[in-house]
């Protein structure tokens, strides 16, 4: 099984993304926030992170900069999810060290194909308690 972090603010796509993963096989950890987000961080080490890009607080590209400057967390693939579908909004988490970048409303097809992509079929999981 393969833990991947979603942090999300948003209810119902939480509950979207989170539904999807686990009929994939997936363990899903939550988070409403990057602070939520960084404290989960600091015990497990998740295969993937999707991000919401607009976060209360910290935003999700803030984040992502973050994890990717962070020796413990850099090589953790990262997607965006975000509202905005401007080529720019796509430049900005791209640009931030996102590795991919989807859409609300969110194609359940993308985001399967998008995991299964990064992840493959990983049946091992790739979380670990970092202590």
């Amino acid at each position: 099984m393969v833990t991947v972090l979603v942090i999300e603010d948003d209810e119902r796509s939480m509950e979207l993304v989170s539904t999807l993963l686990e009929q994939m096989g997936h363990q899903v950890l939550g988070a409403r926030s990057a602070e939520e987000a960084t404290s989960l961080l600091r015990e497990f080490r998740p295969a993937l992170v999707i991000v919401d890009v607009r976060l209360p607080g910290q935003d999700g590209l803030t984040l992502t900069r973050h994890l990717k400057a962070e020796p413990r967390t850099a090589s953790i693939p990262v997607v965006a999810l975000t509202a905005h579908a401007s080529l720019a909004d796509r430049d900005a988490a791209l640009g931030a060290g996102c590795i991919a970048w989807m859409t609300k409303p969110l194609s359940t097809r993308l985001l399967a194909s998008t995991v299964f992509g990064l992840l493959g079929q990983k049946s091992t999981s790739a979380s670990s308690t970092l202590g």
